[in-house]
């Protein structure tokens, strides 16, 4: 070669260049490994992703009832069709909505999960079935995953628009979101196109959430007159007319509504709550007792155990109230780890019994900006035990935005502006829930009858709670 040659050939790289182009090279040599890794990884998630359940699986893992009433029945029925036809997607619909009758009849949240599975393999057969779509959105929302169920429920309408179902349950979770408009808006379409128990019923405990006592219970005495082929739904109607009357402090109407029930010897859990709240208004603490005990032959249930525990407490008895509470948490403990979502009714518990309140208000902050006016009354409660008279001050009043007749919020409302040392928006709240209710709470309504009296006699709110 030539001294021409090496003098026509280009200069040395610098060194500094040198040094990019190696880290430019080590780059693209990590990207494309992590390309590969990552191709790898979901190659490898893709092969050890379980398979669905056959339905021989699903079948076999549902628990049959024993007892003969029609809910039961129902169950038996429907899963003797879906073995002896597993390739329509109608019958496994028809079983999922035999478990979730069940379900209401019973409250045993695992029958969730056995829905779900049913109305899994309708889709599977046919996606596009909507009876299928409005029973996930069902299984979600009664699960509080309330995204899932509005994208159940909105994909059944884009195929059915005039599916009452669908409706109802996006009310249902506009309701438990505290959008009080939007569910007004779905239950009076579903009102519109099946005017019915279902229907009206849902469209009465809005009235009533949403300060309408009157329309309210005119609504609800409509649904139950117009009844439904599963008396238990006919029976939850009367729970919650009965709720409605106790909250108005009208026990001998509460009384009355569930009388029928109660001679049917039901045992739906929320006639036989309705019953132990009316029995221990009028003092019958033996009755409400027995009531409460009815309740946990079906299992565990949280207001049962509290009921017996407030019961127990109202005796003198500290230490059998205290064994029923400890049931109470381990319950919840039980839940947390079956995925039941009891958070906000446990923050109750926990302020209402100056237990825990740590634990409480970390319950509770899980629905901090909640327009809910249950949840934020139950917030504002667990911010007043924490002494965090701001932060319950501005849930109290999302609490009181919509005028709900219920005597505990404005007793809640009642001793959190006391604390403030506004005696005067107390005494008005106090006096408001002892005119609605004097007998709201075995416990909690001689506290605020308590602080009226004190309030009164011009004495400090020093005493509060």
């Amino acid at each position: 070669m030539s001294m021409n040659t090496l003098s026509n050939a280009a200069p040395p790289l610098p060194r500094s260049v040198l040094k990019t182009v190696a880290v430019l090279i080590c780059i693209a040599g990590a990207l494309a490994a992590a390309i590969y890794l990552k191709s790898l990884d979901t190659a490898v998630h893709k092969t050890t992703q379980p398979p669905p359940p056959t339905p021989g699986e699903i079948l076999a893992a549902i628990p049959l009832p024993a007892g003969k009433s029609a809910g039961e029945n129902a169950v038996v029925e429907a899963v003797t069709k879906a073995k002896a036809d597993i390739s329509k997607p109608h019958v496994w619909v028809a079983l999922g909505d035999a478990l979730a009758q069940r379900l209401r009849e019973t409250n045993n949240q695992t029958l969730y999960d056995f829905a779900s599975s049913a109305y899994q393999q309708a889709l599977r057969l046919d996606p596009n079935w909507v009876d299928a779509m409005n029973g996930m959105a069902w299984v979600e929302g009664g699960c509080h995953r309330f995204d899932a169920s509005m994208k159940w429920a909105n994909k059944a309408l884009a195929l059915a628009p005039e599916s009452a179902d669908s409706h109802g349950i996006l009310g249902d979770a506009a309701l438990e979101l505290g959008d009080y408009q939007a569910a007004t808006g779905h239950y009076q379409k579903m009102m519109d196109l099946r005017p019915d128990l279902s229907s009206w019923s849902r469209g009465a405990w809005l009235l009533w959430i949403t300060g309408n006592p009157v329309e309210a219970t005119s609504l609800m005495e409509k649904a139950i007159r117009a009844g439904a082929p599963f008396a238990e739904n006919t029976a939850w109607c009367r729970a919650k007319l009965a709720t409605m009357h106790l909250h108005n402090g009208a026990s001998a109407a509460a009384a009355k509504t569930l009388e029928p029930s109660l001679r049917e010897r039901s045992r739906n859990p929320h006639v036989l709550l309705a019953a132990a709240r009316l029995a221990t208004a009028t003092a019958e603490f033996d009755v409400a007792a027995d009531y409460y005990r009815l309740m946990l032959e079906a299992g565990p249930n949280h207001d049962a155990l509290v009921g017996l525990g407030d019961l127990e407490a109202l005796k003198g008895d500290s230490s059998g109230a205290e064994a029923y509470y400890k049931q109470v948490e381990e319950l919840h403990a039980a839940h947390l780890k079956g995925g039941v979502h009891d958070h906000v009714q446990m923050a109750k518990f926990l302020a209402d019994h100056d237990r825990n309140p740590i634990a409480a208000l970390r319950l509770a902050e899980q629905h901090k900006l909640t327009r809910n006016v249950y949840e934020a009354d139950v917030l504002a409660w667990v911010y007043h035990k924490n002494g965090d008279q701001p932060r319950a001050i501005d849930a109290i009043k999302r609490a009181l935005s919509q005028n709900t007749p219920d005597a505990e919020i404005r007793y809640h409302a009642g001793m959190i502006a006391a604390k403030a040392g506004d005696n005067e928006a107390a005494l008005r709240h106090l006096r408001a829930a002892v005119a609605m209710n004097p007998r709201f709470h075995p416990i909690q309504a001689r506290i605020a009858m308590r602080i009226v009296e004190e309030l009164s006699n011009g004495q400090t709110s020093a005493s509060n709670p």
